[in-house]
């Protein structure tokens, strides 16, 4: 991590802060309960400082949702995987633009996952989780949640991967709260809402915090994410960290005002 922090412009507004953090109640990670921040007490607002992490290629070194879509039909229907190429072409189709992020993933989970039953889903989505955590965190992503825990900060996951694996995760990783994106439909396959990204992943998280009457203006968000597309919550955070080991990426990120880390190498 580097050693000067550039603010985004939500940080420059405000004046420095003194504060201790309060009401915090922290489980151990092997608790059964995903989501373990508890709601606020009355109508008073608290004071948190917070830290928010991308899951897929910032938490964890990879993507988790076509591994979990192909684990999970081994799994429960093994003839599923020779629709494997059906799913490359439709990755290759949504690059050109023909349909939403979202489509696409109704379409993947349509494709191998249709029928399943709930219960069935959440023991492959902890079988999923367990291979993942500890094995696909990154380094640096390690690193940076002891330095956030050790600063009493709410841990928070925010991603636009499926809740029923990405809670599974968190949990096993810590983790306070996870915001994914949700599920509907088990028959028809279909997301709940919108797909947890972009705008929307930030208009999650804040309608989170308003739920458990977190205090964001007044406490300190600091925000990790590798893509660009998270840039409404990188900009609405007080201190952004760009997650890249590409140098075209650090100078873009680098021009918004962002810090940059490599979480591979840290």
């Amino acid at each position: 991590m580097p050693a000067r922090v550039n603010m985004t412009a939500r940080g420059k507004s405000r004046v420095l802060r003194c504060g201790i953090t309060l009401f915090r109640d922290r489980l151990r990670p092997n608790s059964r309960t995903p989501n373990r921040w508890r709601p606020k007490l009355g109508n008073r607002l608290l004071r948190q400082d917070i830290a928010i992490y991308d899951l897929d290629g910032t938490l964890l070194r990879r993507a988790t949702f076509t591994p979990f879509l192909l684990f999970a039909a081994r799994r429960i229907a093994p003839w599923r995987l020779v629709l494997a190429p059906v799913w490359i072409v439709a990755m290759a189709i949504y690059k050109l633009g023909a349909f939403s992020r979202q489509a696409l993933k109704q379409f993947g989970l349509r494709l191998f996952l249709a029928n399943i039953d709930d219960r069935r889903l959440a023991e492959v989505s902890s079988e999923f989780a367990a291979t993942a955590v500890p094995g696909w965190i990154a380094t640096g992503a390690a690193r940076a949640m002891e330095r956030d825990r050790a600063e009493g900060r709410l841990i928070i996951i925010a991603t636009a991967a499926m809740a029923f694996y990405a809670e599974r995760i968190g949990q096993l990783a810590g983790i306070d709260h996870v915001i994914a994106t949700r599920w509907a439909d088990f028959s028809g396959v279909r997301i709940d809402g919108r797909n947890c990204y972009g705008e929307e992943k930030l208009r999650r998280i804040s309608a989170y915090l308003s739920e458990m009457g977190i205090d964001a203006e007044n406490g300190h968000v600091r925000s990790y994410s590798d893509s660009f597309a998270d840039a409404p919550m990188l900009e609405w955070s007080d201190e952004a960290v760009f997650v890249t080991a590409s140098a075209r990426a650090t100078r873009r990120a680098q021009g918004r005002g962002w810090s940059v880390a490599d979480f591979g190498k840290a």
